[in-house]
């Protein structure tokens, strides 16, 4: 177990902050592919400009 001094305010050692941030933008990119497929396909579907 880390010591207190290894921790950082939200209680994660480093190695868990950067496995969590992994995980976190692994989550945003498939967010952000799937409303930019969804975009384009309202686009072609219907043209807003």
């Amino acid at each position: 177990m880390a010591d207190k001094t290894d921790l950082s305010f939200t209680g994660l050692t480093d190695e868990q902050a950067q496995e969590l941030h992994n995980v976190y933008m692994s989550g945003l990119w498939l967010f952000v592919a799937v409303a930019a497929v969804a975009h384009l396909a309202v686009l072609i579907w219907r043209p807003w400009f």
